[in-house]
């Protein structure tokens, strides 16, 4: 249980009050205040500026030059600023004007059609472009279903987010007690939604590739499509430069009741990696950089490890 800290509490009050403002002012006017504001958390936030150098680094040290990856990293704080001034404004949106805001290109029909199977359907993305929009674009759309996400240890931010998300009608699963509701879920024929992207400590995870190195990888996507049937679909919402948005589709991913079970979870664990690696190349300047990835080392955990024919994972 975390120590009080009365410091949490002014600092909620003054975070309230700022979010009050961007919600009064117009989305243009919000995005260009947030946009500077990345760029001055890039020159003042150095531990964060230099994790992100660092990580760009790793993945694209070879074909990129110190000012290409500069320039990326400043993007990374630039959307980052901007989504959080947006998921401020979420209770603002409407449907109508997620249809201004959101070219959804095939996805509307593609969600109804892996729907149409029955089994619910598992939607992975990454902490890309604004990750919560793309719940609450199909929120807003009538799609229903949940997302699974961390509780905040300090329950009037918890709150609050958590009410932000339902102004554009997606609930909140909770990560730490999530088996039962998720189950409920999809087995109502909805939608659960997963960020699957990051390194997480108390996770069950295996490792694969992803920019060329070994990352520890959550598991739990594959291993519910194999217990209950359902398709896994990889999608993305990815910022363009007017300040709209775009909806970017991997392939679906079905899983096969032939394979080994350790087998599968790497397989289909490698697959949707490698689609996430797909969209992060095409648009560095939208992922979360700053986390550290690769943290976890295949020594300190050989039994994540996929080794064919040694062991079932998972």
């Amino acid at each position: 249980m975390a120590k009080k800290k009365p410091y949490r509490f002014f600092l909620y009050v003054a975070a309230r009050f700022f979010a009050a403002l961007i919600c009064f002012l117009p989305r243009s006017i919000a995005q260009k205040l947030a946009a500077w504001g990345g760029e001055a958390a890039f020159l003042v936030v150095s531990r964060q500026r230099n994790k992100t150098l660092k990580n760009l680094r790793t993945a694209f040290g070879g074909t990129k030059s110190s000012a290409e990856i500069e320039k990326i990293a400043r993007g990374v704080f630039r959307n980052f600023a901007q989504t959080a001034v947006e998921v401020l404004q979420f209770p603002k949106l409407t449907r109508a004007k997620i249809a201004e805001l959101v070219d959804l290109g095939s996805a509307v029909e593609v969600y109804r059609n892996l729907l149409a199977e029955g089994h619910g359907l598992i939607s992975i993305t990454a902490h890309l472009g604004n990750w919560e929009l793309l719940a609450g674009t199909f929120g807003l759309m009538g799609f229903q279903g949940a997302v699974i996400a961390r509780q905040i240890y300090y329950e009037p931010y918890n709150r609050w987010v958590v009410g932000l998300r339902s102004a554009i009608h997606v609930p909140t699963i909770y990560r730490d007690r999530a088996s039962r509701d998720i189950l409920k879920v999809l087995g109502q024929n909805q939608i659960i939604g997963m960020l699957p992207d990051q390194d997480i400590e108390g996770l069950k995870g295996i490792f694969v590739d992803f920019f060329g190195r070994l990352a520890y990888t959550p598991v739990a996507p594959v291993r519910l499509a194999l217990q209950l049937g359902t398709p896994i679909l990889p999608n993305f919402l990815v910022r363009l430069p007017d300040g709209r948005y775009k909806v970017v589709l991997g392939e679906a991913i079905r899983p096969d009741s032939g394979m080994d079970r350790g087998e599968a979870v790497f397989a289909l664990t490698s697959r949707w990696m490698q689609s996430f690696e797909k969209v992060i190349r095409q648009y560095p300047e939208q992922w979360a950089w700053m986390h550290d990835r690769w943290k976890t080392k295949p020594e300190a955990k050989p039994e994540a490890v996929y080794r064919p024919g040694e062991r079932k994972l998972c």
